[in-house]
């Protein structure tokens, strides 16, 4: 756990900017709800912010605009193989001369696949003639 964490100012600096951001609208409609800003570990009360429905509104709007924009949709197979292919070339690229299904994995979030379906796509490529499998299951060499 970091200081910062653990003296509560991450909780009171949000706080301030939800308060500051409450604030500025000149909204005069009575309360619609209240947040309640609380710090990890022990969940301490640091500040409750007053908003109106309209800003209740808009701060759902902001959340689900950040949420659509940062969840990983499922790629289409098309798609999902372009990267795992462009990767390949950028490792044989970089001099590697084998490539291992974890040497993947990290794509996986950005094309919305799991690690067992580009274990699966190498299996593909191997069956093309693509890449070459090896004895260890998993590893391949590139071709």
């Amino acid at each position: 756990m970091n200081a910062a964490t653990a003296d509560g100012r991450q909780a009171r600096v949000l706080a301030g900017a939800l308060r500051n951001w409450a604030a500025i609208d000149t909204d005069e409609t009575p309360v619609a709800a209240r947040i309640q800003i609380r710090q990890p570990p022990e969940w301490g009360f640091v500040s409750t912010i007053n908003i109106t429905d309209q800003q209740t509104h808009r701060l759902l709007d902001l959340l689900r605009d950040d949420l659509a924009a940062n969840t990983p949709h499922l790629a289409s197979h098309e798609r999902g193989a372009a990267v795992i292919d462009d990767l390949i070339t950028q490792r044989r690229t970089e001099g590697h001369t084998t490539l291992h299904v974890r040497d993947l994995v990290h794509a996986a979030p950005r094309i919305g696949r799991p690690a067992s379906w580009i274990a699966a796509h190498l299996g593909d490529l191997a069956d093309a003639g693509l890449i070459e499998e090896t004895w260890r299951p998993g590893l391949f060499r590139i071709a």
